[in-house]
């Protein structure tokens, strides 16, 4: 007999799953699943028998190797398991070992021996199930939501999207919980061994956990709870495989047959869409937080007014009211956005990677925030030598430095961007500032927070990113839901914007953001794949690039639901001393899952793959 193994390692992709010849002895005992011991390269490493071939010729079996043994008399994945994470392989192109290697304990020879493990092959067979949009309004009626759909006869994986969301969640369970696991990248391998064995012989009811949770060894996984469903943090980025967390946990309760609960204040375009057109099971409205004091302030007005600082006559008497700590809030660090010259609209970019560079005062430096290339700041323009050069914009440093030169509200004043999070302490009792990027926004105590301020809440407005005014929409939502009935403030320049002008009927947004979708064929109605590469030399990158496009449009130009781009720059085009650029994919959606399949078994193994991607031409 010939079994099909996958090495536990990282492998080639077409060298996933190799074959191995079954000893006489062990025909009886052995079963997909099985983890197993193979030579691999003169020395044992471990496998997962995968399926079971016809017997091959004479010639081609005596150049096979055998299987050395058995690791546990019963299988160590089920074939559910088995067959999740060949969906996980094929659609993320990732080797199957590698992927399969997620699903297993660390394994050490010593440990593992000694553990027996139960048989869960009596289960009934997986069917799938309509996911359902559950939205709640406050974080009252979230616990209730989640108490309510808590299996009461199989195990629950509750997806949350960051580390920081977990102690919530957990906060849910009856305490002292003894049939509960939490998961995470934070926890050691002997833990990690700990929970799986507990999750395999059904000692543990409820698991909580970031991405690592979605492979562990499910005894009779019955509901699937993702937790925030629209949090940017869901889509993992820098790491094979680059899962959306949404698509892994679909594909994970459809191999169990499991119940699958998207649960959020506020959904996603897709999930939205799909809702309404029955795809998912809707409940509950959207909610309106019409609870929270909300004001936009118009800047134009200020400005027009003779007020050109950051801070409106609004947003400084609030400050004044507000009884406990303050929130401003900035997505940028330094003193200013960009600086530039008056007179001949030069704007300062960095040498490598052709971002702006920022202004910042403590160094009177100009910095890139990406490649971190510092040069000295300018005394009169490069471009036309004149001396009119001005900063645009303004970071936390600067805001920082402003408010404490005249701190007429008698706080302390912290501030949390990457250069200071070191340093911040949570329990600061005395009544502060916190001026803050999105680095603060899990690390503040958010019940201390009486007033958050938006200070330029248009920063990310006009960033060619499709899903920029998505994102800003939800993190203004995310702010309306932690601060329940304390006040928020937003800063805009664009006061007629959809994002601003919506928030009192958030479903007016969605039709309008909708409708931009189906103009430019994003999703819900194209499904966008996106691969990149990034190379020493800037010609090799970009030729590179267009001789894949190129391999690709030949492949599937029969095909009216696949349109792949020319090489595209990536933005920043120059990072860890290589250019990138990258090819964007649209596919139709009714097809996505094919198409993603196909893509992934076509494009080179040193290529970045990235379905359904946050960003299309940036990191």
């Amino acid at each position: 007999m010939i079994a099909k193994v996958a090495p536990i390692r990282r492998m080639p992709r077409e060298l996933s799953e190799l074959d191995y010849l079954v000893p006489s002895k062990i025909h009886s005992e052995i079963t997909v699943g099985s983890l197993v011991i193979i030579p691999f390269r003169n020395r044992p490493i471990f496998g997962i028998i995968t399926e079971f071939k016809e017997n091959a010729t004479e010639q081609a079996r005596g150049k096979l190797k055998s299987i050395e043994e058995i690791v546990w008399q019963k299988p160590a994945l089920t074939l559910k398991q088995i067959s999740f994470a060949t969906e996980i392989s094929e659609f993320y192109g990732t080797p199957l070992g590698f992927v399969l290697q997620s699903c297993l304990p660390p394994l050490k020879k010593t440990k593992i021996k000694k553990i027996k493990l139960n048989s869960i092959d009596k289960l009934k067979p997986a069917e799938r199930k309509k996911p359902k949009l559950i939205l709640y309004n406050g974080k009252e009626e979230k616990e209730k939501i989640y108490k309510k759909i808590f299996s009461k006869s199989g195990q629950t994986l509750i997806v949350v999207p960051e580390v920081s969301s977990l102690e919530e969640i957990t906060s849910f369970l009856p305490k002292n919980n003894k049939d509960s696991a939490v998961i995470s990248s934070e926890l050691t391998g002997k833990q990690i061994f700990d929970i799986w064995i507990k999750i395999r012989l059904g000692e543990v009811k409820i698991v909580i956990g970031t991405r690592r949770a979605l492979f562990m060894s499910w005894h009779n996984l019955d509901t699937i709870i993702l937790d925030d469903e629209s949090n940017p943090n869901h889509k993992s980025w820098d790491m094979s495989p680059r899962l959306h967390n949404r698509e892994a946990a679909m594909m994970l309760a459809h191999a169990h047959g499991a119940n699958f609960y998207i649960t959020t204040h506020t959904p996603s375009v897709e999930s939205w869409y799909f809702a309404n057109h029955r795809v998912y099971d809707l409940e509950n409205n959207l909610p309106n937080f019409k609870d929270n004091p909300i004001k936009i302030v118009d800047m134009r007005n200020e400005r027009r007014g003779h007020n050109y600082g950051f801070l409106s006559s609004q947003l400084s008497d609030s400050m004044l009211k507000a009884k406990e700590d303050i929130f401003i809030f900035l997505n940028r660090k330094g003193s200013s956005a960009y600086v530039g010259c008056r007179d001949c609209g030069f704007v300062a970019k960095c040498p490598r990677c052709n971002r702006g560079l920022v202004y910042h005062e403590n160094s009177s430096s100009l910095e890139c925030h990406y490649c971190h290339t510092k040069i000295n700041m300018f005394l009169v323009c490069p471009k036309c030598h004149g001396a009119n050069m001005i900063m645009y914009g303004v970071g936390t440093q600067l805001v920082e430095n402003e408010l404490n030169k005249k701190n007429i509200w008698g706080r302390k004043i912290i501030r949390i961007d990457s250069d200071t999070i070191s340093i911040y302490k949570k329990d600061i009792d005395n009544k502060k500032i916190i001026i803050g990027t999105q680095i603060a926004w899990d690390k503040i105590n958010w019940e201390k927070i009486s007033l958050m301020v938006f200070l330029d809440a248009d920063s990310s407005l006009f960033i060619p990113e499709y899903k920029m005014t998505e994102n800003l929409w939800w993190q203004i939502r995310d702010a309306q839901f932690r601060l329940g009935k304390n006040e928020l403030v937003i800063q805009t320049g664009h006061t007629e914007h959809q994002v601003f002008t919506n928030l009192d009927k958030p479903e007016k947004f969605y039709d309008q953001e909708i409708i931009e979708r189906k103009i430019f064929s994003y999703p819900p109605f194209g499904y966008v794949i996106r691969f990149y590469n990034g190379d020493k030399n800037q010609t090799v990158s970009q030729q590179t690039a267009q001789e894949l496009s190129n391999h690709l449009k030949i492949l599937t130009k029969s095909r009216k639901d696949i349109i792949i781009s020319d090489p595209l720059p990536f933005s920043p085009f120059y990072l860890n001393r290589q250019y990138w650029y990258t090819l964007v994919v649209k596919a139709n959606f009714e097809k996505y899952k094919q198409i993603t399949k196909f893509l992934a078994k076509n494009i080179p193994e040193n290529w970045k793959f990235d379905p359904n991607p946050n960003n299309l031409l940036s990191f």
